[in-house]
């Protein structure tokens, strides 16, 4: 993804706020004890965190500057009105028409529906839900460890009986983003904005590490928010006409290995590359089928790596977890990662091979 802001022009916006990890550390939920600590492998570029909004708007902002682009809020879209040409209705009936329509309206994408019908990718429940949590320096800067925490540019990540936690500092080290994953024993609501209780998540994460319970604890009680984790089914098609799907409108990421943001981003350069070079209008429709065949096989085997790190990261206490832990210290010294986010070999499918697709399917378009 960062390679592709370098091509477009975006990466100064982004890094004028990310923050380039130095490495990965794994701690053990009981008493933080390190696991293993990876320096983050720069063979294909940095590994950076950044605040969602920070990302949305330095794409916004590079989308506006140029002449040929325009933005309409409060236009949702309401469905389909055409395939050939192209065309969407809005909420005020209001039709927008274009040579092609980009459906990127996210995991409950309204326009996947239109193209695959009301049953299409109908959420499976992982059993998981996720607590999002953002402290500020403010908060964190009084406790010397929380404040390192903070302060360096280290991602950490608890493993536990069914749970797990990752952390690290986003905007400039001005904030520290945490996501606690855990059993969802109530159900939550499949949204990013559900509020849930505080003491509600304390419970999840009784007997933790201090330093956990002690970020946990500066949580203000209203700013909690719980997020249901649903895995879907691989679709039979992203596109029709001249509609096509992208980002988790059809291919939904779980966050274990981080991916849903770059992946949505490798999509929109696959899609540009060859609506690029194609003759005319009248090849939309087959450019959109070669999009759909260069990404459908990345982005289902990145979506299958995600569920097979829930597995590998919640195992409980016993005696598959003490090999895995002992695996995370071999790791150390070169071999494999049970974590496929701090694997080398993973991190070389996710950096390395992402044009691989792209250019084999243009080659033979």
């Amino acid at each position: 993804m960062l390679r592709l802001f370098d091509r477009w022009g975006v990466s100064s916006m982004v890094h004028a706020k990310d923050i380039a990890l130095e490495s990965i550390t794994i701690r053990r939920w009981k008493n933080g004890s390190v696991l293993s600590t990876m320096p983050v492998n720069k063979a294909y570029g940095h590994q950076t965190v950044v605040h969602r909004a920070d990302l949305h708007n330095a794409l916004i902002d590079k989308a506006l500057a140029l002449e040929n682009v325009q933005l309409k809020v409060n236009s949702r879209v309401t469905g389909i009105k055409s395939y050939h040409p192209a065309a969407v209705t809005l909420m005020d009936d209001t039709v927008i028409r274009g040579d092609v329509v980009v459906a990127a309206d996210g995991i409950k994408s309204v326009l996947r529906g239109e193209i695959l019908g009301p049953s299409a990718m109908q959420p499976i429940p992982t059993g998981d839900a996720a607590y999002r949590i953002i402290l500020s320096r403010e908060m964190m800067e009084k406790d010397p460890e929380l404040k390192a925490l903070l302060n360096n540019p280290i991602a950490t990540r608890w493993v536990g009986p069914h749970r797990h936690i990752i952390a690290y500092p986003v905007r400039n080290h001005e904030l520290f983003n945490i996501v606690l994953l855990h059993p969802d024993d109530h159900d939550a609501e499949e949204s990013w904005t559900t509020t849930a209780s505080k003491q509600s998540m304390l419970r999840q994460y009784n007997g933790w590490d201090t330093t956990v319970l002690k970020l946990l604890d500066l949580v203000k009680e209203d700013e909690v928010l719980e997020w249901k984790l649903c895995s879907y089914p691989s679709l039979d098609s992203w596109t029709k006409g001249r509609v096509a799907l992208l980002g988790d409108a059809c291919h939904p990421m779980l966050p274990y290995v981080a991916q849903g943001a770059a992946q949505a981003v490798e999509d929109a350069a696959a899609l540009a590359i060859l609506l690029s070079v194609i003759p005319s209008r009248h090849a939309i429709p087959e450019a959109l089928r070669v999009y759909e065949l260069s990404r459908k096989p990345r982005t289902e085997a990145i979506q299958q790596s995600g569920m097979a790190n829930r597995t590998i990261l919640h195992l409980p206490d016993g005696p598959e977890q003490e090999a895995r832990d002992e695996q995370f210290l071999a790791s150390m010294s070169s071999a494999a990662n049970p974590d496929k986010w701090a694997d080398a070999e993973t991190q070389k499918l996710l950096q390395h091979e992402a044009s691989t697709y792209a250019e084999v399917k243009i080659l033979g378009y």
